[in-house]
C-alpha cells in the first residue's frame, strides 16, 4: 500500500516461505512470434468504460479498475503448437488495444510435471512466470497478475511426452482501462497522506517504530477487475498459517476467492512530502511479487470484515510480516497511529 493509514500493531509475527513464482528462460522456439496465433479479442473504449466507473462508484463498492471479456480459450481450439527436442510448445498472442494492463483468469489449469506456463510482452521486456506443477491447486483455478501493456503472449512448454495430460482453459482477459498502479493515487490516496517509505531523514520518525505492521498489508485483485487492500494477520498457534483479511464490501465470497492476487510491497520509491503536488501524483509502487489464490474462510458484513486464507505459502521475497490482534476490549494507547 502506498500510504499509511490507521493500523493496528500488537504482535507481529514473521514466516519465510518459497512460492515459486520467478522469471525464467522462455522455450526455445523455432515459429517466429510473428506468425503465431492472434486471439481475436473486442476492441474496448477506455473513455466509455472510465466514465461508467465513475458513475458506478459509491461509499462502500469496491473501485474496478478493468473490463472483464469472456472467452472460450484452450490450446485445442487456439494458438500454434510446435515441438522441438522432444518439448511441446504452446503459444498464444493475446491483444487488447489500449489496454494498460491485462491480466488472465484461467477457470482450469492443470500442469503436468514437467511443464510450465509463462506470460510475456512480445518484446520480452517483461516476463511473468514460471507457473508450474506447485500452482495446481483444488479448486483448478489460475489467476494472473496484471501485467503493463496491450499484448501478452501466453506460453506453455512441457514434455512432449505429457501434452496430453495438460488441462489449461482460459476463461476471461482484463482489459485494464484505468491503471492498476494508478487507483490507489487516484482514489484511495490523497496529497494529505503519507508514504510508509518516509521516516526520520525525512521530518517523519513517527512511522519507524511501525516498520512490521507496514510489511503485513497488501494491494489485491480480484476477479482480476476489482482493487482493494488488506492484511495478513496472525492465528493464536502462530504459525504462519497464510490467513489474510480485508474488508467484506471488497467482495470477495466462497465462490470467487479462488481469483484474489495479492500484491506484496506496493510501496512508492521515495517519501513525497503530503501537501505537495507530487504527493497527490501517481505512485511508482511494484506489483511484481504476489500470490494467486485462496479459500473463503469467513465474512461478516455488520463489521465490514472478511477473512480468507491464501492456498499457497506467502511469497519468500516479500518480507511478510503478520499482524497480531488482542481480544481485549480495552486497547494499548500506544498501538495505534
Amino acid at each position: 500500500m502506498q500510504k499509511l493509514t490507521t493500523m493496528l500493531l500488537l504482535l507481529m509475527t514473521v514466516c519465510l516461505t518459497l512460492n515459486g513464482l520467478t522469471a525464467q528462460n522462455l522455450a526455445a522456439t523455432t515459429t517466429p512470434l510473428s506468425e503465431v496465433e492472434q486471439l481475436q479479442l473486442p476492441r474496448l473504449d477506455n473513455k466509455e468504460l472510465l466514465q461508467a466507473e465513475q458513475a458506478r462508484r459509491a461509499p462502500g463498492l469496491a473501485p474496478r479498475f478493468a473490463e472483464t471479456i469472456e472467452v472460450d480459450v484452450s490450446p485445442n481450439t487456439h494458438g500454434t503448437w510446435e515441438v522441438t527436442n522432444g518439448t511441446a510448445i504452446w503459444r498464444l498472442r493475446v491483444p487488447s488495444p489500449g489496454a494498460k494492463s491485462i491480466n488472465f483468469g484461467f477457470d482450469q489449469y492443470r500442469m503436468p510435471q514437467g511443464g510450465q506456463l509463462m506470460l510475456y510482452t512480445p518484446d520480452g521486456a517483461l516476463v511473468q512466470g514460471p507457473f508450474t506443477p506447485a500452482d495446481n491447486e483444488e479448486h483448478e483455478e489460475l489467476w494472473t497478475p496484471v501485467i503493463p501493456g496491450d499484448e501478452l503472449v501466453i506460453e506453455v512448454s512441457l514434455p512432449a511426452a505429457r501434452q496430453h495430460e495438460l488441462r489449461l482453459h482460459l476463461k476471461s482477459v482484463n482489459h485494464d482501462f484505468l491503471g492498476f498502479g494508478d487507483v490507489a493515487s487516484s482514489i484511495l490516496s490523497g496529497s494529505c497522506n503519507l508514504d510508509v517509505v518516509c521516516d526520520a531523514g525525512d521530518g517523519w520518525g513517527i512511522v519507524d517504530q511501525y516498520r512490521d505492521i507496514i510489511q503485513s498489508v497488501a494491494v489485491i485483485g480480484l476477479g482480476g477487475g476489482t482493487f482493494c487492500t488488506g492484511f495478513l494477520v496472525s492465528n493464536a498457534r502462530q504459525d504462519c498459517t497464510p490467513f489474510f483479511m480485508t474488508a467484506n464490501h471488497c467482495g470477495i465470497n466462497n465462490g470467487n476467492a479462488a481469483s484474489l492476487v495479492v500484491y506484496w510491497n506496493f510501496i512508492n520509491s521515495v517519501c513525497r512530502q503530503p501537501g505537495t503536488a507530487a504527493s497527490g501524483g501517481n505512485g511508482d509502487g511494484t506489483l511484481a511479487d504476489f500470490n494467486s489464490g485462496s479459500i473463503f474462510r469467513a465474512g461478516y458484513g455488520a463489521s465490514d470484515m472478511t477473512l480468507v486464507e491464501l492456498d499457497d505459502p506467502v511469497s519468500e521475497t516479500a518480507n511478510a510480516w503478520f499482524a497480531g490482534w488482542d481480544a481485549r476490549e480495552v486497547l494499548p494507547q500506544d498501538t495505534i497511529i
